[in-house]
């Protein structure tokens, strides 16, 4: 189906309904936020009632974001539309999905993801930089002004999601899309200064050994985090939220991964890969999904067994360096053999 009949049947849908419940992913980042604000505002300019959803507290990062306040844990109740934003599955929605209720409503899936399992009656999905780049397609298709508070939104998800225009999936849209945001009055600097530039004490405190820890395998760089280290330091899941792409800086890192330990007895998995090689098919082969340099899944199983399914299975799928695959390799110099 073309983006425009698919556009159209969204604003088809729109103009039936009064209340739509605007879903975000579990640990949600700029994009996942920004493009859900951004999409409450432009359809709240429709006069239509937009609330917004999270399984997980928004990280203080974006509480910058115009209207961020009016997110809460909700389950679907007298909405007649649910539209979830930069997800690539349900199982991304954590807790607000519900399949009795969801069957009730029209259910619009908006997001940018390669690997996303079209599980909508509507299904938005290309592959851009960015899901932000799609509600500003919509937005436009609707025929809403951009306004500051739009712009805002849109642009803080297109500037995370691409690491500040850095990564290998921006193109020559991306930043047509970036220009006009600039021009509906979002400024670029404050929003990365807000995203890039400002960590708790918190946060260090929970960084500081797991840099310690890192470890390496061949070409793939892996740091994990216990929920004894996020107690010690303090802090929630969300303060590990941008490590994986600093461990993906490193020279050594073909392929970079943060192992969180989650308190229901799953791990999230986050995976930063090189230009060359594809990490999306691993994330999608343990139930995940994302893009071939960024992908991410979450498993059951503890710490060290999860460790070792991933970078086994990412081992088997190609090899990631020809040389010394089977020494892990601490950031203090001494070597272990894998477990």
């Amino acid at each position: 189906m073309s983006q425009t009949r698919t556009l159209s049947d969204i604003r088809h849908l729109l103009e039936q309904v009064q209340r739509v419940l605007i879903i975000s992913h579990i640990m949600p980042d700029g994009d996942t936020l920004g493009s859900a604000l951004g999409l409450a505002w432009a359809l709240r300019a429709r006069g239509i009632e937009a609330r917004l959803s999270c399984a997980d507290e928004v990280p203080p990062d974006f509480w910058f974001l115009p209207g961020v306040t009016d997110y809460a844990a909700r389950t679907l109740t007298d909405e007649q539309a649910v539209l979830i934003v930069d997800s690539s599955d349900l199982e991304r929605i954590g807790s607000i999905y519900g399949e009795a209720a969801f069957a009730r409503v029209p259910v619009v899936n908006i997001d940018h993801h390669v690997t996303n399992l079209l599980y909508a009656n509507i299904n938005l999905v290309l592959p851009k930089a960015s899901t932000a780049e799609l509600i500003l397609d919509l937005v436009t298709f609707l025929q809403v002004p951009l306004d500051l508070r739009i712009a805002t939104c849109l642009l803080t998800g297109v500037v995370t999601d691409t690491r500040g225009f850095r990564t290998s999936n921006v193109t020559a849209d991306t930043l047509r899309a970036a220009v006009r945001l600039v021009e509906a009055g979002a400024s670029l600097s404050e929003i990365s200064d807000a995203v890039f530039n400002h960590r708790s004490l918190d946060t260090l405190r929970l960084w500081g050994p797991a840099l310690t820890n890192v470890q390496r395998r061949g070409g793939i760089v892996w740091s994990e985090i216990s929920q004894d280290m996020l107690r010690e330091a303090g802090v929630d899941i969300s303060a590990a939220g941008g490590l994986v792409n600093f461990l993906s800086s490193f020279h050594e890192a073909q392929v970079a991964i943060v192992f969180r330990e989650l308190e229901d007895g799953r791990v999230d998995v986050s995976m930063r890969a090189v230009p060359t090689l594809d990490v999306s098919q691993v994330a999608l082969a343990f139930g995940g999904g994302g893009h071939p340099q960024a992908a991410g899944c979450t498993v059951v199983g503890a710490l060290s067994d999860v460790r070792e399914r991933i970078i086994t299975a990412l081992q088997e799928q190609w090899t990631v360096s020809p040389s010394d695959q089977q020494t892990t390799q601490r950031a203090d110099g001494t070597n272990d053999r894998p477990a």
